[in-house]
């Protein structure tokens, strides 16, 4: 009996499983390739194909319907002479076709765009008014399209409301189709409201940092004109802070006085402090230690401190730092002093650095302006000691402009700088140096990877180049340069074998990813660099490799196997966390 009940209930399933499967039937649209994305996309015949409950009546509905959804559908495209037929290819098998002639689009003949209200007086209306003109989709002459035609009204309201008129209406629109004539006349009033004002900060959220934190990111005052990108300018500040997990900036335009609206700030905090400690592996210098303590809210003023420890096997590095909070000209300031020692590829160093910055930052573009001091000593194996230093005005630029900074798939990252001795009495000999880099990702079809190209340029152009501090000439080579060599394993090698900075760089490389899981990619590339004494003595190094790549919460994680072209060179490994720089 329990046998009999268990063959019942599979089978009662089993049909049900079938009653739900709904028709199985196949639509052919027989139309242009323009009009191919319209008719799948929103035809009831092709989008409702996949519907459990889908039973015969309802299929003969959809076919008596699809004609006329499928005109309806041209008509948004501008086809308002369009025929669309439905044919049976086989009964038996419930196959149709649909067949769609387009006939001739309406054009548009004639566009009015009115503004009203308190703009319309004021000395930037004709300005404001040709801004809305030269953005309207549809010009003279070209297909009506629905889509654009609600676009055009939408994006029209948003170029009155994103300055000075946060209150702009759309008052009325009309769009005279006529298929005879085969023209669109259409028709737009707006009305812009009255001029309003940015009013006061009205701050919630904040307990651990004091309200000048927050104020002084804005980069307007009250009483300055309205304006929506200073509102997205200051989010994005805020959000860019290390006080802010979270913010949201919006001008409350239903509370207006005096035509001015308060600007309202909802945050949710950081702690105040943060206590850093980890074990680092490095492929280049194998295992570490890293301890580092901040301090967001130093003297109760919002000055951010930090120090940081650095220990690997051939290195160390002890950071301290001190930043002041962004103001509303977009620019912060900081101070740094770091410690290190190291002895890599022969050459045993130990230096001190100090620095002074003025940075700014607006989207995704950061300036640098300051100025550092490098003191440092050096000792190549079996040489004598040296002892260099430098004073450094410098100028540096930054660029991230990539769709997702943990999962890059398209976008450039630019980084330029330019640092010039002050005089030769402060520093051991006369320099400039100026560096740069760049990369590329480019993914013309997701499903078959990414591209990855790499370039790196710099000169150092110097009085006495054995006078400069190692720290400003140039060695590469290792994860992030020239895989397939050691870490900093090219540069200028003197002879006891030890590998000297250079005064000329150049790296490039080029990498294909192909996607393997969503997470994960293979990965080949082919690298190419070196750095030497002059361009009169430099030979490209190369290497070939293969690697894995993750795309990890975090960052995006690198695992490569290289080998340099170099007669005896040996396969190397390398890996890296995050992006090129």
């Amino acid at each position: 009996m329990q046998l009999l009940r268990s063959f019942l209930f599979f089978t009662l399933f089993a049909w049900t499983l079938t009653a739900r499967a709904g028709l199985d039937y196949r639509v052919d649209i027989d139309a242009a390739q323009a009009f191919q994305a319209l008719l799948n996309e929103n035809l009831s015949l092709v989008i409702d194909r996949g519907d459990p409950d889908l039973d015969e009546p309802q299929l003969a509905a959809l076919l008596r319907e699809a004609p006329a959804q499928a005109q309806a559908l041209m008509e948004t495209a501008g086809y308002f002479s369009s025929r669309a037929t439905l044919s049976v290819v086989d009964a038996a098998s419930r196959h149709y076709r649909l067949h769609i002639e387009p006939g001739d689009p309406v054009r548009v003949e004639r566009i009015d765009i009115v503004v009203n209200g308190p703009l319309a007086l004021a000395p930037e209306f004709a300005q404001r008014r040709q801004e809305i003109v030269d953005a309207w989709p549809l010009a003279l002459g070209q297909p009506y399209r629905q889509a654009d035609w609600d676009n055009g009204k939408r994006q029209s309201l948003r170029l009155l409301q994103r300055d000075g008129y946060p209150l702009a209406t759309l008052t009325a629109s009309r769009a005279d189709i006529d298929p005879q004539t085969q023209r669109a006349n259409l028709s737009v009033e707006l009305d812009s409201g009255p001029e309003v004002a940015f009013g006061d900060l009205e701050i919630h959220g904040l307990s651990r940092y004091p309200p000048a934190v927050v104020s002084g990111m804005a980069d307007f005052h009250p009483g300055e004109r309205y304006r929506l990108q200073k509102l997205l300018d200051y989010q994005t500040a805020l959000e860019q802070s290390a006080y802010f997990s979270s913010a949201r900036v919006q001008a409350d335009v239903e509370r207006r006085v005096n035509g001015r609206v308060p600007v309202v700030v909802d945050l949710t905090e950081y702690p105040h402090q943060k206590l850093e400690f980890g074990i680092t592996y490095d492929t280049e210098e194998g295992v570490g230690t890293r301890i580092g303590y901040d301090n967001y809210t130093l003297f109760g003023q919002g000055y951010t401190s930090s120090v940081l420890w650095d220990w690997k096997h051939n290195s160390e590095t002890l950071t301290l730092g001190l930043g002041l909070p962004r103001t509303g000209d977009g620019y912060s300031h900081a101070l740094s002093t770091a410690l290190s020692r190291s002895d890599i590829q022969g050459l045993w160093t130990e230096s001190l650095t100090v620095g002074a910055w003025r940075i700014r930052t607006r989207g995704d573009i950061e300036a640098r302006y300051g100025v550092e001091y490098v003191s440092e000593q050096q000792r190549p194996a079996g040489g004598e000691l040296a002892v260099t230093h430098a004073l450094l005005p410098t100028v540096g630029w930054t660029q991230r402009k990539v769709d997702d900074p943990l999962r890059p798939r398209s976008g450039t990252l630019l980084d330029a700088s330019v640092a010039v001795t002050a005089g030769g009495a402060i520093s051991s000999t006369s320099f400039t140096r100026a560096y740069g880099r760049a990369a590329v990702y480019w993914t013309p079809f997701t499903r078959w990877g990414t591209w990855v190209g790499r370039l790196e340029l710099g000169q150092v152009w110097a009085v006495d180049s054995s006078r400069v501090p190692q720290a400003e000439l140039f060695r590469t080579g290792g994860s992030g340069s020239v895989r397939g060599y050691d870490y900093q394993g090219l540069g200028v090698s003197n002879s006891s074998g030890t590998v000297l900075g250079g005064t000329v760089l150049a790296v490039f490389s080029v990498e294909y990813q192909y996607p393997i899981r969503p997470d994960w990619a293979l990965a080949v590339f082919h690298d190419a660099g070196n750095a030497t004494a002059s361009w009169n003595t430099f030979a490209l190094q190369r290497s070939n490799g293969v690697g894995l790549r993750w795309m990890s919460p975090v960052a995006p994680l690198a695992f490569d196997v290289a080998k340099g072209e170099g007669g005896g060179r040996r396969i190397v490994w390398h890996m890296s966390l995050g992006l090129a720089f």
